[in-house]
């Protein structure tokens, strides 16, 4: 599918960018959702007076503390899948790039989703064998405002691009036809 050559049509452009703003939705959700169920793990955990292990809590580093990283990850892959689906409108790549981008994105989305799972779940098993600290860091109040400021962001440049590719579709069209066009067709 990646070496086709037939011309990208308006179907395909916009099929790519409905599935382009889901997969960022995924991504979103599946890094909000991460981040709560750490915090909330490490609270419970806590407060039962039991110890964090290791793998939580380097999880918890990438996830909790590193959260607004991977919120800007997020965002830059929407742009380059997003730009990805501008230039196979212009028939410079094929489309199905822009698929594999945004695919790709879900995957990492949900692969992050399930090593969260298995750290917030790791503490209630059998073996536990280091303390977290209790309070809150500066970095993980700043992590949990991230991601509803950079899901705003997102939905913002996705619309921005759905509509500047609607109105230079109409611009297109309303140009009419030029000397070169007419000298194409009667060739």
């Amino acid at each position: 599918m990646l070496g086709r050559t037939r011309r990208t049509s308006r179907l395909d452009v916009s099929l790519a960018l409905t599935f382009t703003g889901i997969a960022y939705l995924v991504w979103a959700l599946a890094a909000g959702t991460a981040r709560n169920l750490i915090q909330d793990m490490i609270l419970v955990t806590n407060s039962m007076g039991e110890k964090v292990p290791n793998i939580t809590s380097n999880v918890k580093i990438v996830f909790v503390d590193a959260g607004v990283a991977i919120d800007l990850v997020g965002l830059a892959w929407l742009a380059v899948s997003l730009l990805l689906i501008v230039f196979a409108g212009r028939q410079k790549f094929s489309i199905s790039w822009a698929w594999v981008s945004a695919i790709c994105q879900s995957f990492v989305a949900a692969w992050g989703a399930v090593l969260v799972a298995w750290a917030a779940f790791l503490p209630f098993g059998p073996t536990v064998d280091a303390a977290a600290p209790a309070t809150s860091t500066t970095l993980e109040k700043v992590s949990g405002l991230s991601l509803p400021v950079i899901l705003i962001v997102a939905v913002i440049v996705w619309s921005t691009l759905v509509l500047w590719l609607i109105f230079e579709r109409s611009r297109f069209f309303n140009r009419g036809p030029t000397v070169s066009d007419s000298l194409r067709t009667n060739v």
